[in-house]
Parts: structure tokens; sequence; C-alpha cells
């Protein structure tokens, strides 16, 4: 199994706080990014992990799950397009959005990711 250096979450709703904490019982080298900061915050307290901003979420993170609404994919991934374009290393996107399918989400992030 490959070791993921840094997982990062956007949305830290039912689903995308859910994986946070299980991925925290493995893991310290996590990053929560909420578009309410206050509840990437709080998750983060009590995880024993670090809250962010999208970006860096997007810059830093091997394994970046996407725990947002469908219907704000695009726009949080257009945000971000830039960002991941101009990564170096080789990173995954996770999406948790019911409906979108694999080529819709690699078009509106900006690449074959």
């Amino acid at each position: 199994m490959m070791e993921y250096q840094k997982i990062g979450f956007l949305g830290c709703g039912n689903m995308g706080g859910a994986l946070a904490q299980a991925a925290a019982k493995r893991t310290k080298r996590i990053l929560l990014s909420n578009r309410t900061a206050a509840k990437a915050e709080t998750l983060a307290a009590e995880l024993g992990v670090q809250a962010v901003d999208n970006e860096t979420v997007a810059r830093e993170c091997d394994l970046i799950f996407l725990g947002v609404k469908p219907q704000m994919m695009a726009g949080a991934l257009t945000e971000l397009a830039p960002v991941l374009a101009a990564r170096t290393e080789r990173f995954v996107l996770v999406s948790m959005a019911a409906g979108l399918k694999i080529e819709a989400i690699r078009h509106m992030a900006g690449g074959d990711y």
C-alpha cells in the first residue's frame, strides 16, 4: 500500500468529517478545510490535526478528498485549478460527490487527475 505524505480534506461535513476521523487514527499528517473555517478548526482540534484553507490543501496534500457538494464542486475546483496545475509531484483527487463523473471532475480541476 502506498504511504501518502499528507492527506487533505476539502469539506468537513458528514462524509468528509467521518473519513478524516478514520484517517486520524493512522496519521496526524492531515489538513482540513471547510467553507466555514470554524467547522474545520473544531474538527482539527478534536483530531489533533491542522485546519488550513483550500489552497493549502490543494498545494500540499498527496491525497485530496473532495467532500464538496456536487452543486458547489465546479466553483471549488475552478478556484483551485491553477494551484493543482502548478504542482510538480503526483497527487490523487478522491471525490465523494454523488452523480459527478470522473471526466467532469477532471474538467473542473483543469487536468487529468
